[in-house]
């Protein structure tokens, strides 16, 4: 056999890289190396596509050898233009190669092989030949079985074909969704399968191709089976895309080439999935057209008509909703009040109700019971609705009488945008760096969704305390706003979060608890604040309890309440004491003061003495003593 040249050489030395089990041979024999072309295509050990032509001069006669270095690959050969593949055989498993047309082999290799090709002159395989007849060629599309088009004219064409693969010839309308008005085979009107006709033809064949409609009726004859009374009227008709008005659902006259379109009222009937036309059932299911090719037709309409009953609605304020009985698109007239009939079929028996422009759905109540719960203002669909079925709807005209405010330091940071928008209609919110936005909002609008999109960092307060995203890593977050909170969003620049933790010692002490001024209720489970977040407590006043803050007492202020602000990791202790009654009447000690510190502040102090002392937390006989001034 013939030597590789350097592109054999290549493929070769590539293969020394790669573990020999998955290389292997494949010998390639071509008979005429100027009808042909071909290329090598595979993927290496490393997941690289390689794909490298042949010089099929190499391969002709005897052939060659050459290795793929890959578990599998393929050899493409193609004819070159007036040219074809005759056959193309992998002949070490016995199996043709995938032919496409007569032009075109693919071998799929997945070990050793040797491959053999042989080709010839396109004209040379043409044995047969049949003549077409064409009224207007600019309207028609030919091409053999293979794919390769059939070039015609006007009047008779003699077209060679090979037998065995270029037949059935394919023909069709050049303009896509037009109809030839007739392809016949030696006399034989032919039918066409969606416009497109497939003719078998044989040597000496006639096939006589019209594009053109002549000028002549077509009749369309209606029937309706044994329930015509019921369904008369089931139908409209379109021709050309144009209503015909006075189309009485029997008959119909139109001209040969134009469109029919029959329009079924899929509402009120049932078409069973199908007419009939000439007694071949076709599917349907509210629209068919068909192109008008011959002089008459026989339409069978399979329908019957859905049962129509009524129910009821009432609704307290109609401006605030909008009620579409069914499949209808026109919303229904309804006064407050006053219950509404309206009609369905058995098939359509359900209203899809939504509320208007900053309205929400209150209640809806179907004979009596609740349909559902969290209406809101998305739409609603009420189904299985039954005859005379009674249903009430509540409404209410949104308020949003509630305001929050959404600060971020630069909205820029989120790389590919970000979401801001409230749950009831999403209702978008637009955030401006460095200021607070003012939202105003309803119950109902919660929770806000909030989502950044690949920020440099994401870290959310509100009223100063951290709150988590919707998991771990994530940058989305559900909020539910309440009166008067500020939320605050970082996505530049990650501010200290500081722990805060609150023990509370002296039982159900705390009577309000807040934090930049709004009332905070998960304080005992501990919490992350923001630098300089304000904390408020407030004690029971009948209890002793004293607030203290990393070991030092608190101050209370004239409105009774213990501040603090967060500037470090914080330790809060709501803690029990003793009253100066109690210790002014034990004989038995010596009043010592004592500073939280341990340091002296009295020695053998009075009751006076200790009341005079600065507000604040003290030790005195070895107890805590609560002193407020």
């Amino acid at each position: 056999m013939k030597k590789l040249n350097s592109i054999m050489l290549m493929l070769l030395v590539s293969a020394l890289s790669f573990v020999a089990k998955a290389d292997f041979t494949v010998t390639l024999k071509v008979d005429d190396a100027t009808r042909l072309t071909g290329y090598v295509q595979y993927t290496d050990a490393s997941y690289n596509y390689v794909q490298t032509n042949l010089d099929l001069n190499q391969f002709t006669g005897e052939g060659s050898s050459f290795t793929i270095p890959a578990s599998y690959g393929y050899v493409y050969i193609n004819a070159t233009d007036g040219n074809c593949i005759v056959s193309a055989m992998n002949e070490t498993t016995g199996s043709q190669a995938y032919l496409s047309g007569n032009t075109s082999a693919q071998f799929y290799l997945y070990g050793d092989a040797t491959l053999s090709v042989t080709s010839a002159d396109l004209e040379s395989t043409r044995t047969a030949s049949c003549t077409v007849n064409v009224d207007d060629a600019s309207k028609v599309n030919m091409s053999y079985n293979t794919g390769s088009r059939i070039e015609l004219t006007n009047g008779q064409n003699t077209i060679k074909f090979n037998p065995n693969n270029e037949t059935p010839f394919q023909i069709s309308h050049t303009n896509y969704g037009e109809t030839l008005y007739q392809v016949s085979l030696n006399g034989t009107p032919q039918t066409d399968s969606y416009g497109r006709y497939y003719v078998t033809v044989a040597n000496g064949d006639v096939l006589d191709i019209k594009a053109d409609f002549p000028d002549e009726p077509a009749t369309l004859t209606f029937s309706y089976g044994d329930n015509e009374a019921e369904v008369l009227g089931c139908i409209s008709v379109k021709v050309d895309g144009v209503a015909v008005e006075d189309f009485d659902g029997k008959s119909l006259t139109v001209k040969l080439g134009q469109k029919v379109t029959i329009e079924g009222n899929t509402d009120l009937y049932n078409f069973n999935y199908s007419i009939y036309i000439d007694g071949q059932s076709q599917y349907f299911y509210g629209n068919y057209e068909f192109t008008a090719t011959k002089t008459e037709y026989t339409i069978t309409i399979n329908a019957t008509k859905y049962t129509t009953y009524t129910a009821y609605l009432t609704v307290d304020t109609p401006e605030n909703i909008e009620a579409y009985a069914g499949n209808s698109n026109t919303a229904m007239t309804l006064q407050a009040g006053v219950a509404t009939a309206f009609e369905l079929t058995s098939n359509s028996n359900y209203i899809n109700v939504r509320p208007t422009t900053d309205c929400s759905i209150s209640s809806i109540l179907v004979n009596g019971s609740e349909y559902g719960s969290n209406y809101g203002t998305g739409s609603i669909t009420i189904r299985n609705i039954n005859e005379n079925d009674q249903i009430v709807i509540s409404t209410k005209k949104i308020a949003r009488d509630k305001s929050a405010t959404i600060w971020v330091d630069n909205i820029a940071a989120a790389q590919y945008g970000y979401s801001c928008y409230r749950y009831s209609d999403r209702g978008s919110v637009s955030l401006i760096s460095g200021e607070a936005v003012t939202v105003n909002f309803d119950d109902s609008d919660n929770p806000y969704y909030m989502s950044f999109n690949m920020p440099t960092c994401c870290a959310i307060f509100t009223n100063g305390i951290y709150i988590t995203p919707q998991y771990e890593g994530s940058t989305t977050y559900y909020v539910t706003l309440v009166d008067g909170d500020a939320i605050k969003v970082y996505l530049e620049t990650e501010p200290k979060k500081y722990a805060v933790t609150v023990t509370q010692n002296a039982s159900d002490a705390i009577t309000g608890f807040t934090t930049d001024g709004q009332a905070y209720s998960n304080y005992a489970s501990g919490f992350n604040a923001l630098k300089d977040t304000q904390v408020g407590i407030t004690i029971d006043s009948t209890s002793s309890a004293q607030v203290v803050v990393d070991g030092e007492a608190v101050n209370i202020d004239e409105n009774g309440v213990y501040n603090i602000v967060i500037t470090k990791d914080t330790e809060i202790v709501i803690d029990n004491t003793n009253s100066i009654e109690s210790i002014a009447g034990n004989e038995a000690t010596d009043n010592n003061v004592y500073n939280l510190q341990g340091i002296l502040v009295i020695k053998n102090a009075s009751a006076e003495q200790i009341n005079a002392l600065p507000a604040g937390l003290y030790i005195v006989n070895g107890k805590k003593v609560v002193v407020r001034n």
